[in-house]
């Protein structure tokens, strides 16, 4: 951070309404109870980013909403965390998505999705990529996921690929980027794969983990290999997640393992890599040095996997000690 200036952040992508299991009180909740809340891969980066990071760092999202009292309710809420919401679309006759989460006894989750007429699937339908790259070079990072790019047609992604190829050239705008990659979402792997080797020539920061990468690839490659093939398609500085273990970091220079404090046995695995990759930006956006920006990021997403949800509730937060 120079000068002591606020940083700037877009996340882009698409923020659901959850249904996570509801644990608030045990004696009182029963088997197949769920809470609501809202929720999304690269929504919850934007929050925890928020939460750990504000004032230094300034978060904005962007996504389309409807006009329904949902969609009103879900925008009070990026409100309430912190997240400005200037670069919201809001298309009239679409809702947001919805999604269910179910645990086993380790706190895996497994998910059921109602999204296909979600309204972020349209959220560059009305803009062209001169726009957009307009739009993002006001920020000092974007960051979007792979489920940013699936959830998007063919075209708005090409539009939203030419805006983040402008801004790369430009300079000035970092790219962050989590595969996190979802086969439900792809009509094959091979799209999936070559959307997501452009999106790895673009990246300053790729955010990998092992199960996202051996899904797509299917080669069971290990932590170095999986290093080595973003590194090979572009990226910058490669950090990559295995589990609740280690991770890699990996750049042109430099290569080194950092392993969490503690070893957890988490109550729900929901949105532990999104608190990661916020941990992570956010002190790498700082100039933190990538050893100390990966300890942050595991005691950011240490604390997310002990509670449910995919944003856990701001009670049950605390921010991570940054010294």
């Amino acid at each position: 951070m120079k000068g002591g200036q606020t940083l700037k952040v877009l996340c882009i992508g698409e923020c659901m309404v959850e249904f996570s299991p509801s644990r608030a009180d045990p004696q009182v909740d029963q088997p197949g109870q769920f809470q609501r809340g809202f929720a999304g891969d690269s929504y919850n980066t934007a929050v925890y980013l928020a939460r750990q990071f504000s004032p230094q760092v300034q978060v904005s999202y962007c996504t389309a909403l409807g006009v329904d009292a949902l969609s009103r309710e879900m925008l009070s809420h990026f409100q309430q965390e912190g997240i400005h919401t200037d670069n919201v679309r809001l298309i009239e006759d679409r809702q947001p998505g919805l999604y269910l989460i179910e645990n086993d006894a380790k706190g895996e989750r497994f998910f059921q999705y109602w999204r296909s007429q979600s309204a972020a699937r349209s959220m560059f339908s009305r803009n062209d990529a001169d726009g957009l790259a307009d739009e993002f070079a006001r920020f000092d990072a974007v960051y979007l996921s792979g489920i940013s790019l699936a959830i998007l047609d063919e075209v708005q992604r090409s539009k939203l690929f030419s805006a983040l190829s402008l801004i790369e050239s430009a300079g000035g705008t970092q790219i962050a980027f989590d595969p996190n990659f979802r086969p439900a979402l792809w009509p094959d792997r091979d799209q999936a794969r070559t959307t997501l080797q452009h999106m790895a020539s673009l990246a300053d920061l790729a955010l990998v983990t092992m199960d996202d990468d051996h899904a797509v690839w299917g080669d069971g490659a290990s932590i170095d290999a999986v290093a080595d093939r973003w590194l090979r398609m572009g990226a910058g500085e490669v950090v990559v997640k295995d589990g609740a273990s280690e991770c890699l970091i990996t750049t042109k220079a430099v290569r080194l393992i950092v392993r969490p404090q503690d070893i957890l046995e988490p109550v729900d695995t929901t949105g532990a890599g999104d608190a990661f990759a916020a941990g992570y930006l956010g002190a790498r956006l700082q100039d933190m040095p990538p050893k100390k920006a990966a300890m942050l990021a595991h005691e950011v997403a240490g604390q997310v996997i002990m509670h449910p949800g995919g944003v856990i509730a701001k009670d049950c937060w605390q921010k991570v000690n940054e010294e």
